[in-house]
């Protein structure tokens, strides 16, 4: 049965339309002691309330009609090349009938963003992400300079040929890819201008000369603009996680943002947050709403969730200890999950093109019925 309703939740409609820097502990303390002054009186809560303040703060239970708006609250959302998973994660908090129209995603550009990773954001916010001051690519073969394939000067060749055809059309990448082999780029030099994880084509992404378009994947020029200051951006990026993500522990922001703790501090203490404890441990929002009940039946996560990347994967509130492997790998392999209710129960993955899934967790009698409630309303539809 649990097979059968996984395989129907799909909706195929939606589907097819769609290291450690060490800080002294005596600083680190006082750092806290300020934060946490700042952020008044606190209150306590139960991991429950936890969570459903999260799901209520990250739109999985107040659905939203405007998906751009969505993408923008979370700082985007990480993808990979394939756009399939991508869509689940508008999917569980977008209204049905947005989620169904298409010329929202014409608006949104794939970029690399937070943590050095792939992301898709609306185009409008690329002067924010795209800031001054940010580093980009930290290896050779992600920037201008020379690597194992080619020298800095044919890069620059090829940089321009890339720009010129660009300001002619837009083009694809196996476009590109045409335009640079009869121009002399040999099928091993081409790992450097087009490598998977990034290449001289994510250097004229980061640099803000180039981008790729979400719906079409198509590669076009960018127009000048306007990049924010680094402070500003950096500040403005750091409150739409406390407020979206949090609660969160300052470990769930360093985790997040792949940043020092100091750093991390710093923007604490320049924002207005509040603190609530949980189990004895302080966690940080904006705007927190105390009066959340509503829960899911059940949704099917992707992989790149943000209610499974945007906390410590150790302490991530929806997943218990026990199956903290089960979701994340220790290659850093992070698997679709399951939630039923507040909690994450399984994991899930297309195999020859069909759903299959994995319930890890031993189920409780209110999961059953979530699910069983979950079968009946699909019933309804």
């Amino acid at each position: 049965m649990l097979a059968c309703f996984i395989g129907r939740y799909l909706n195929w409609e939606r589907l097819k339309n769609a290291d450690s820097m060490l800080v002294e502990s005596i600083g680190y303390n006082d750092r806290c002691e300020q934060i946490k002054i700042r952020a008044g009186v606190k209150m306590e809560i139960t991991n429950s309330e936890l969570r459903k303040i999260i799901l209520n703060k990250q739109m999985i239970t107040n659905l939203s009609d405007e998906p751009l708006a969505v993408c923008s609250r979370l700082n985007g959302f990480q993808t990979q090349a394939d756009n399939t998973m991508l869509e689940q994660v508008f999917a569980v908090r977008t209204e049905l009938a947005a989620f169904r129209q298409t010329q929202w995603r014409d608006e949104l550009v794939r970029c690399w963003s937070i943590r050095g990773q792939l992301h898709v954001f609306p185009y409008m916010e690329i002067p924010l992400f795209l800031h001054r001051g940010r580093s980009i690519g930290l290896r050779d073969v992600d920037d201008i300079r020379t690597d194992i394939y080619l020298r800095e000067e044919e890069k620059r060749v090829y940089a321009d040929l890339i720009l010129e055809k660009l300001s002619e059309k837009p083009l694809t990448l196996n476009e590109l890819k045409e335009v640079t082999a009869k121009a002399g780029l040999h099928k091993e030099a081409e790992r450097s201008v087009f490598n998977p994880w990034g290449g001289l084509i994510r250097y004229l992404i980061e640099t803000g000369q180039v981008y790729q378009q979400y719906s079409s994947r198509k590669y076009k020029r960018l127009e000048k603009f306007e990049p924010w200051e680094q402070e500003k951006a950096e500040l403005e990026i750091a409150r739409r996680y406390f407020e979206n993500y949090g609660p969160c522990t300052i470990e769930d922001a360093r985790t997040y943002f792949k940043r020092r703790k100091r750093v991390i501090q710093d923007w604490m203490e320049k924002l207005e947050l509040e603190e609530v404890v949980v189990d004895g441990i302080s966690r940080f929002g904006i705007n927190i709403d105390h009066n959340v009940e509503t829960l899911p039946d059940l949704l099917l996560l992707s992989d790149s969730d943000p209610l499974l990347i945007g906390y410590e994967k150790e302490e991530n509130p929806f997943v218990e200890a026990e199956h903290t492997r089960e979701i994340f790998g220790y290659s850093g392999l992070i698997r679709p999950g399951i939630l039923v209710g507040d909690r994450i129960v399984g994991t899930w993955r297309f195999i020859e093109g069909k759903p299959k899934m994995n319930i890890f967790a031993e189920l409780t009698k209110a999961e059953i019925e979530r699910i069983e409630n979950f079968l009946h309303n699909l019933e309804r539809k």
